[in-house]
């Protein structure tokens, strides 16, 4: 548990000295996402005829913030190994004692961290500009992070892949992309043939749908929790998390009896 701790501010403290080095970076990135939510809620109002209330728009920033975490979670653990390459650890730390799995744990933990106090950033810049509600209540928390947890799963497959095939970055950044439309983080797809089926076997929608339901709906943490939906996000979240640690632990024996890991 020390170890694990320890790691997890490691991680936290180079991902922080990193961002101070770009803050420029940083600072426009943030304002790309922000302008680029204003400009779809101002889309989406055009295209219903100004139907697109308060609500719909809180709706949709739930999903778009939550997506966006996700997305930057996925990338980042996914292109990992390549950041270890390019700062000449990558054998130390993948030929070392702790395993990968614990590795990418302590930097999925910081990375949640560091994306979700950036969208909270965003979410104090966009909330009064469409002047939105502020409802809070218990339970969003826990479903924010059950919801990750298959997203952090499907990072260490991607992980995984990277450390066997090298680079796999011209697929990370589109299956992201993907995933804000196919998980209907912007609005939902309920009522859509084939894309809403589809999108219940993908991270994200299952809890992004609870969290709307809980925030927007008005339903109760205590009915939630009663719900098919609830049962789905568990077993949809430990899947994806099984895999992703499958994949890892296969990628990683791999690279050791090969001694790939010396090609980066």
């Amino acid at each position: 548990m020390k170890q694990t701790l320890f790691l997890i501010q490691a991680e936290w403290q180079k991902k922080w000295q990193i961002a101070r080095s770009y803050w420029v970076s940083l600072l426009a990135d943030q304002l790309f996402f922000i302008l680029g939510f204003l400009i779809v809620a101002g889309l989406f109002d055009l295209v219903t005829a100004g139907n697109f209330d308060r609500w719909a728009r809180l709706s949709a920033l739930i999903g778009y913030l939550t997506w966006r975490v996700a997305g930057g979670c996925m990338v980042e653990i996914g292109a990992s190994i390549a950041v270890d390459a390019q700062y000449g650890v990558l054998e130390q730390v993948w030929l070392s004692h702790i395993s990968p799995g614990r590795i990418l744990f302590a930097r999925s933990v910081a990375l949640i961290l560091f994306y979700s106090l950036r969208v909270l950033l965003m979410a104090v810049i966009i909330m009064p500009l469409l002047q939105l509600p502020l409802p809070i209540k218990p339970g969003v928390l826990g479903f924010y992070l059950l919801t990750l947890i298959g997203v952090i799963g499907f990072g260490f497959a991607l992980a995984g892949l990277h450390l066997v095939y090298k680079n796999i970055d011209p697929i990370v950044m589109p299956l992201a992309t993907i995933l804000l439309f196919l998980t209907g983080a912007l609005s939902s797809l309920e009522g859509i043939p084939i894309l809403y089926p589809l999108s219940r076997f993908l991270p994200l929608s299952i809890g992004i749908d609870l969290m709307r339901s809980l925030l927007v709906d008005g339903n109760s943490l205590s009915q939630l929790i009663t719900t098919p939906a609830f049962y789905e996000l568990l077993l949809n979240s430990a899947v994806y998390l099984f895999i992703g640690l499958a994949i890892l632990n296969w990628a990683h024996k791999k690279a050791r009896v090969e001694g790939s890991l010396a090609h980066y």
